[in-house]
């Protein structure tokens, strides 16, 4: 038994590895089963036996990500954001640099982003709700969305180039960033 589980895992790892190599250059939805089989050397039947598509492939790869990394990302968001868990939340992205470059730029799943946006949402309004209690949700939300868009095109933009920058003054400036963030809360109010 253990002998078959080993090459169920070898089978998914190469379809996922040519997968992630197609998407370097080809959008998701522009993808097909054949392409994959051929690059991963399997046939279309090995493939049906684990996907459907290769968005089911693609959103294997993507949760797989998170649950590996989960433990970054909910220490952060659990620790009021202190610039060290964003460090660490930022070092494990660079430390799978390739995998995210593919999965979160143009060609992997647009979702995927709003995804890590869902996931992030609750807490980090809730935490800020703590903190200004006076303050109305849906204001929160606004201040929210907007912090995240930018965020995330810093750190994608982190990703393609990070011109030797790294995961602690990647934080360090976004911690900056997101000081001005509460401003903006507390300007709502005004």
């Amino acid at each position: 038994m253990k002998h078959l589980d080993n090459r169920v895992r070898y089978t998914k790892m190469i379809l996922q590895n040519a997968l992630l190599q197609i998407l370097r250059t080809k959008r998701i939805d522009k993808v097909t089963i054949k392409e994959i089989c051929e690059l991963a050397e399997v046939n279309r039947g090995t493939f049906y036996l684990h996907y459907s598509t290769p968005n089911d492939l693609l959103m294997e790869i993507e949760q797989q990500f998170i649950d590996e990394n989960i433990s970054h990302f909910s220490s952060y968001m659990a620790l009021d954001y202190e610039t060290i868990h964003l460090a660490e939340v930022f070092s494990c992205i660079l430390q799978n640099q390739e995998l995210c470059r593919v999965i979160m730029g143009k060609n992997g799943n647009p979702r995927f982003v709003e995804r890590i946006q869902q996931l992030v949402r609750p807490s980090t309004i809730d935490s800020w709700q703590a903190q200004f209690p006076d303050y109305d949700r849906s204001d929160l939300d606004y201040v929210f969305d907007y912090a995240f868009t930018g965020s995330m095109r810093l750190i994608l933009n982190w990703i393609d180039d990070n011109r030797g920058m790294s995961a602690e003054e990647l934080a360090r400036r976004l911690d900056r960033l997101g000081h001005y963030c509460h401003l903006a809360i507390r300007e709502f109010k005004k």
